[in-house]
């Protein structure tokens, strides 16, 4: 499936959840500050921005691989 996601979709991917994760944080200070359950959103927030990573690490190593090959 690596290759049916080329580079520019990871990279959009990455920065869309990256956005997510951002939201998700706020959203849960929110709650934290009214007073109301927050963890549940908290994890979800760190879940999305590891998800990001790991996309935006596959579009790094494409880089890298697509680098060594010109040499």
């Amino acid at each position: 499936m690596s290759e049916i996601l080329n580079d520019k979709t990871r990279l959009g991917i990455g920065f869309v959840l990256i956005a997510v994760a951002i939201g998700l944080f706020v959203y849960g200070w929110v709650e934290k500050s009214a007073g109301n359950s927050f963890n549940q959103i908290w994890i979800l927030a760190i879940i999305s921005l590891l998800g990001s990573t790991v996309q935006l690490q596959k579009v790094g190593a494409g880089q890298k691989r697509s680098r060594n090959k010109n040499e």
